[in-house]
């Protein structure tokens, strides 16, 4: 199956957003694709800030996004945008980045304001990076992502849309023929 890498553009550990990449990970992996975890904030500050793209460890970040048939990519809304945290990683990716991968954009906050920033925020920066296929992707209300013993779930309408948002990602990756070879950069699969 695929490789998909989800980037968590949060800038604290154990925030909402990490909490609904793990949620969104845990669904991709039941379909049967492996999912590897990009944290930019385990990242080394100075090199990510400076754009040191020859730096070990994100040059490691880059490679595994280099290697992936998809990428999620999360964000905290914060001034009605993406986290500076993940504008400073998606700086360091070279231009073109993600051509020829699916991608699905998510986004978390506090209030239904922002349910427009996936589509006015994210969805442009991804095209800019070269990906083809931005997947719908939906804004979660923090309140309705809670953490249990047993690991993370949604509740209210943001179960249903981001379990929505999934299959329809799982089912795009599924329509890559071969996950190791060149994928055409104009074929739509969402």
């Amino acid at each position: 199956m695929a490789l998909v890498v989800a980037v968590i553009g949060g800038p604290a550990p154990g925030s909402a957003t990490a909490a609904l990449v793990e949620n969104v990970a845990e669904r991709l992996e039941l379909e049967g694709h492996t999912t590897v975890l990009i944290s930019p904030a385990d990242l080394p500050p100075a090199a990510l800030i400076a754009g040191d793209s020859a730096d070990p460890q994100i040059r490691s970040a880059i490679e595994l996004i280099e290697q992936a048939d998809g990428v999620v990519v999360a964000t905290p809304i914060f001034q009605a945008s993406y986290s500076g945290l993940l504008k400073t990683f998606l700086d360091v990716l070279p231009p073109g980045a993600l051509a020829g991968k699916v991608a699905l954009p998510l986004a978390n906050g506090g209030s239904r304001a922002h349910l427009l920033a996936v589509d006015y925020t994210l969805r442009p920066v991804l095209s800019a990076l070269g990906c083809p296929q931005v997947g719908p992707g939906a804004f979660v209300l923090d309140t309705d992502i809670v953490r249990h013993s047993c690991g993370v779930g949604l509740t209210g309408a943001s179960e249903s849309r981001v379990a929505a948002v999934c299959r329809q990602f799982a089912h795009a990756l599924a329509l890559i023929p071969d996950q190791t070879s060149v994928r055409s950069s104009d074929r739509s699969l969402f």
